[in-house]
């Protein structure tokens, strides 16, 4: 059972999920991890846990809350998870900055093999004052890069929606692009 809680834990927080090794506080890392939920089911013989049930999951300055949170191992050891909810919510701290990442969606998927996040259904990004919300958001954990797709619901139109604030000059930590 504790191999596959450590893995549970590996996949959700591989990069905090969302903020990605470069943006995530960096010491949440080495915070115990805390999970909540009303039910869990594991299966050491097939490497998978379900936490079902007002899920809250936290470690350091990273909260996810989540209806539900399935994880499993494939046999060359690389972890997915799925947390479903309406919505999940996830947030954590910016490394070097005073600032919160927070996320929503009806999903979120997480592959460790492609290190790729989706937010999916009614997603929205928001970080500081920058604001991006769609049906589907991509997060390439390799690259650093964010992907948008509009929808029919969400957001005017079908179309993705994204507010960027001005950046100040010589104002420490306004890299993002």
């Amino acid at each position: 059972m504790r191999f596959i809680i450590e893995r549970v834990l590996l996949a959700l927080l591989c990069g905090a999920w969302l903020a990605g090794p470069a943006l995530a506080e960096k010491a949440d890392r080495e915070q115990p991890v805390h999970i909540e939920a009303d039910a869990v089911h594991m299966d050491d013989a097939r490497k998978t846990a379900q936490y079902e049930g007002h899920v809250i999951l936290t470690q350091g300055t990273m909260s996810m809350l989540a209806d539900r949170i399935d994880v499993s191992q494939d046999a060359q050891g690389m972890d997915s998870g799925v947390a479903t909810g309406k919505p999940v919510h996830f947030k954590q701290k910016m490394d070097g900055r005073d600032e919160f990442m927070e996320a929503d969606a009806l999903r979120v998927e997480y592959d460790a093999r492609t290190e790729l996040v989706k937010l999916i259904g009614s997603a929205h990004l928001k970080q500081g004052g920058d604001d991006l919300r769609g049906a589907l958001i991509t997060y390439d954990m390799n690259t650093e890069r964010y992907q948008a797709q509009g929808s029919d619901s969400g957001s005017p139109a079908g179309r993705v929606h994204a507010v960027i604030l001005p950046r100040n000059k010589g104002s420490a930590g306004s890299t993002k692009p």
